[in-house]
């Protein structure tokens, strides 16, 4: 059961956090998750895309052999 509090919530925080983490403290699954993403953006609502960058391994053992 979705609330109009766990669609909000979605909304401000899903930018900075990964539908996991949304998920697991709204206590609803991830792809419940992401259909409140989709049906707001069906509907015309701006949810920005991810913000935060993934880690790239293959850049930061690069720049650790570079350091020595």
């Amino acid at each position: 059961f979705i609330t109009i509090e766990d669609v909000k919530f979605v909304y401000e925080n899903y930018a900075y956090m990964s539908a996991t983490e949304i998920a697991e403290k709204l206590g609803i699954s991830k792809f419940q998750v992401n259909k409140i993403v989709n049906e707001l953006r069906k509907r015309g609502v701006n949810i920005p895309k991810k913000i935060g960058k993934k880690v790239n391994v293959y850049d930061i053992f690069v720049t650790i052999k570079k350091r020595g």
